[in-house]
């Protein structure tokens, strides 16, 4: 016998089941790029390949507006002047029509909208257009373009869809921006950290207090490099004087019960043995549930000032004692 198969009406449910399943599943894959915080190119390249799959869309523009200008990346079939189409299209009426209303904007056929652009006389093969503007509460981030190659209907479900690729858009570019910001906060607050002349720590709470962060001035000051203080656990307790590091545990200790805020004077042995006086005052961090993560320090050399402090409290002997006054001369007989 002949295997039975399945009549075509019968089948197109299962195909159209199976298309919204890799449509979802493409969808799933944009999400999980933008959450990786990766390249914001790479990103936003992926970002419009999917929309030319998931769409079936002939070609997908995304404008990124910034302060140097423009960004524009694009995709799908190759085109005469696809080159330029992108950067064109953000500069039509329509375009211009959807960012100043600030929602969605559909055209069945996108080349009339074009000819303005590209002159009356060249032939532009693009039909149905769409814009969707990307934007976050302040400003508009940029412009999302599809566009089919021939006159096209735009249904309620793709423009759905086109707002959620829109969305993915604004998320990538404004996580760019941040990260962006971030980075550049970041360099400016190391560099203020490591010019400025006293060390900065991070700490364990308890002993033997393993360093997680030392600023490099340490090199400089006690001849110690930060490599050192990060590899050996035990470095810390090594390098303070053997009489001072009770008190300076019993004093953490109490600070962790009380105020959170420890601060001790105390003797260092540097890289050539010699005793360096240091003030360390820091701060206890804690994380969400209350529980101490860390010490947040400061470091600053006072070996001058306690040599100078020393030297007033000895009393002041003078070098040379005052000449004896001479007593009477005796008479001669």
């Amino acid at each position: 016998m002949r295997p039975r198969t399945r009549p075509a009406t019968a089948r197109r449910p299962l195909r159209a089941l199976r298309s919204h399943r890799r449509r979802l599943l493409r969808l799933c894959d944009l999400i999980s790029e933008i959450a990786k915080l990766g390249d914001a190119r790479t990103t936003l390249t992926t970002i419009v390949e999917g929309a030319v799959s998931l769409l079936g869309v002939g070609q997908a523009h995304l404008v990124v507006f910034g302060p140097r200008g423009t960004t524009l990346y694009s995709a799908g079939r190759k085109t005469p002047g696809a080159s330029s189409l992108g950067a064109a299209l953000s500069r039509t009426p329509a375009a211009r029509r959807a960012l100043r209303r600030r929602r969605p904007l559909a055209l069945d056929a996108g080349d009339k909208d074009l000819r303005r652009e590209f002159g009356a006389d060249k032939p532009v093969r693009v039909g149905g257009v769409a814009y969707f503007p990307l934007l976050s509460e302040d400003r508009d981030l940029g412009l999302l373009i599809l566009d089919f190659l021939r006159p096209h209907a735009w249904s309620a479900d793709e423009m759905r869809l086109g707002g959620h690729l829109a969305t993915f858009s604004a998320v990538a570019v404004m996580n760019a921006s941040t990260l962006g910001r971030l980075a550049e906060a970041e360099q400016r607050f190391r560099s203020l950290i490591e010019h400025i002349p006293a060390i900065i720590y991070v700490c364990e709470v308890g002993p033997p207090y393993r360093t997680t962060y030392v600023s490099p001035q340490t090199e400089a000051l006690f001849g110690y490099s930060a490599k050192e203080w990060l590899e050996d656990p035990d470095f810390y307790p090594r390098i303070v004087h053997p009489d001072d590091l009770d008190k300076i545990i019993a004093l953490d200790q109490a600070a962790v019960q009380s105020s959170g805020f420890a601060r001790s004077v105390y003797r260092l042995i540097d890289h050539r043995g010699a005793i360096r006086w240091v003030r360390d005052e820091s701060v206890l961090v804690r994380d969400p549930a209350g529980q101490p993560i860390a010490w947040h320090g400061v470091m600053v050399e006072i070996t001058g000032l306690k040599k100078m402090e020393q030297g007033a409290v000895e009393p002041q002997r003078d070098p040379d004692p005052p000449p004896r006054r001479p007593g009477p001369r005796p008479m001669e007989p």
